[in-house]
């Protein structure tokens, strides 16, 4: 009997564990994609910054150019 019991336990238990396992993965993958939204905000919000930083010191176009390889070069 003892038997039995335990038996049933440990596949309800697997049940649980395998429907419970799809909706985990749901949560860790919109979790994920929440956190690279962020990031890519975060990076543009950033990027117009240091754009409105530039557009303000007026440089020239050879200036430029040497900003834009050395952001290529770091990338």
């Amino acid at each position: 009997m003892t038997l039995l019991f335990l038996s049933l336990a440990v596949i309800i238990a697997i049940i649980v564990i395998a429907v419970s396992a799809k909706h985990i993965k749901k949560g860790f993958e919109a979790r994920s994609e929440v956190k690279d939204q962020q990031r890519n905000e975060n990076v543009s919000q950033e990027d117009e910054e240091i754009l409105d930083k530039l557009k303000d010191k007026n440089l020239s176009p050879e200036d430029l150019k040497k900003i834009y390889e050395d952001l290529q070069k770091k990338k």
